[in-house]
């Protein structure tokens, strides 16, 4: 007995080791041509510019330009991207941004003939362009957008991004985003750098070395902060069920940028020894820190400290997460792994869907053939909650049970032009305001059955 159980317990840590090490080459990069972003280069110093001219001198034609994105986006670099490029002869430049921030310069008529925007996540700043067709949208998760980079699928010409100003060592931090960014400057020929003494010092995947940058140039810049919607009656009841029944206490959180994840954030005061592994980090869980109330004692992946792998919020956030070892932001590809997402305990997602059918696939990115967001980590932490090791884990999508048009969210088929995120065989909890459906395991007519009782009332 002894000996089976000597065995048993060498092959879980073989396979926690093979975990690691895949997990670790998805994050650190592992494919030929990448750069360490961490490791200075002897000899080798940016140059400080001023101008557009100088930064972009060897932009061509075609050329493929990765842009630092959410709450850090850098205003002042675009700016003089969008003056340099209106003063010359280019054509079928593509920029690839997640989740942009700010005023968009680039949509302008007088570049819109040069310049195209991609995005896998649409935002208020491009989800007009995107639908209208000014810009493009990629259906994919945002783990697996670095490796569009790692792989060369995308082979980037530039990287812009916002940074700290180097420390006494020479090293800056990516501050509020790491997301994509890592494996973008991982990758770029080129790297240019907004020197913004406004990005918090955040650690994690968030470092590099001022000698791996190309050009850098000063750009005080307040961070884009953002702030959620008024709250419904609808999305404040679905808060309260889920948390007054599907969070134990011990879970480890995934929480969406979303309304309701931010109301959930009030009704969890009454629980403790929370975690959290999320891709997005925000204000409502700043509280829960404050509380006591996350304090990452039971999780396995970094326990005692919050992983994600950026930050939306106000300056409450921003000073909250600067230099704060509390906090580790990692690369996307990494902190949205199932396989590590499902290693923490009592996992417990919240995800978000705009409709869904009676055989429970939905959609998260938009509906009626408009895009609203995007793919996100939606799959990403529903596989990771229902393969969860300890065998506790809780995929749930939250919505309401009515649109903002106010029909039905819960329909026989997929309206028209709607887009399919999770199929039925991800979905195992879904809530509405009027309660709870479990469909794991269930077939097409018990959920059928199961998601009309959580319908509206009148569309039953």
């Amino acid at each position: 007995m002894l000996a089976a159980s000597v065995t048993k317990n060498c092959g879980r840590i073989l396979t926690s080791f093979r975990h690691f090490i895949s997990l670790a080459t998805a994050r650190a990069g592992g494919y030929p041509g990448f750069q360490e972003p961490n490791a200075p280069v002897p000899g080798r110093n940016p140059v400080w510019s001023e101008t557009g001219s100088e930064i972009f001198k060897d932009l061509k034609s075609g050329d493929k330009i990765f842009v630092h994105g959410a709450t850090g986006t850098p205003s002042v670099l675009l700016s003089y991207l969008y003056h340099h490029i209106r003063e010359i002869d280019i054509k079928h430049l593509n920029v690839l941004c997640l989740m942009p921030m700010g005023p968009q310069s680039l949509f302008n008529e007088d570049v819109r003939d040069k310049v195209r925007l991609t995005t896998p996540l649409a935002n208020k700043y491009c989800r007009e362009a995107v639908n209208d067709g000014r810009a493009d949208f990629i259906p994919i998760s945002v783990s697996e957008m670095p490796l569009l980079y790692r792989q060369k699928h995308v082979d980037l010409d530039y990287a812009l991004i916002s940074v700290t100003p180097p420390d006494k060592h020479g090293f800056c931090s990516l501050g509020t985003f790491v997301g994509t960014t890592r494996s973008a400057v991982q990758n770029a020929k080129k790297i240019v750098a907004q020197v913004n003494p406004m990005q918090p010092i955040t650690y994690g995947d968030s470092t590099i070395h001022i000698s791996n940058i190309d050009y850098l140039i000063n750009g005080p810049q307040q961070l884009f902060e953002h702030s959620w919607k008024t709250i419904s009656p609808a999305e404040q009841k679905i808060a309260n069920i889920i948390a007054e029944n599907l969070v134990d206490n011990g879970a480890t959180l995934q929480l969406s940028p979303s309304n309701i994840s931010q109301q959930l954030t009030l009704q969890l005061r009454g629980h403790k020894d929370l975690g959290l592994h999320t891709e997005c980090f925000g204000d409502g869980e700043v509280d829960l820190v404050h509380l006591g109330i996350i304090n990452n004692l039971y999780k396995t992946i970094l326990r005692g400290r919050i992983v994600a792998s950026y930050v939306i919020g106000s300056k409450k956030t921003f000073n909250f997460i600067n230099e704060n070892p509390l906090v580790a932001l990692y690369d996307i590809a990494w902190v949205n792994s199932p396989e590590l997402i499902a290693r923490n305990p009592k996992v417990t997602t919240i995800s978000h869907a705009f409709e869904m059918d009676l055989s429970g696939q939905s959609s998260s990115d938009g509906y009626d053939g408009h895009i609203f967001t995007g793919v996100g980590g939606v799959i990403d932490y529903l596989r990771g909650a229902s393969i969860a090791s300890d065998g506790e884990g809780k995929p749930i999508i939250a919505m309401t049970s009515l649109n903002a048009e106010g029909k039905s969210a819960i329909v026989p088929f997929l309206s028209r032009g709607t887009s399919v995120v999770a199929t039925r065989a991800h979905i195992h909890y879904v809530v509405t305001e009027y309660g709870i459906a479990y469909l794991f395991g269930k077939n097409i007519r018990q959920r059928a059955h199961a998601l009309i009782q959580i319908a509206h009332p009148d569309y039953r």
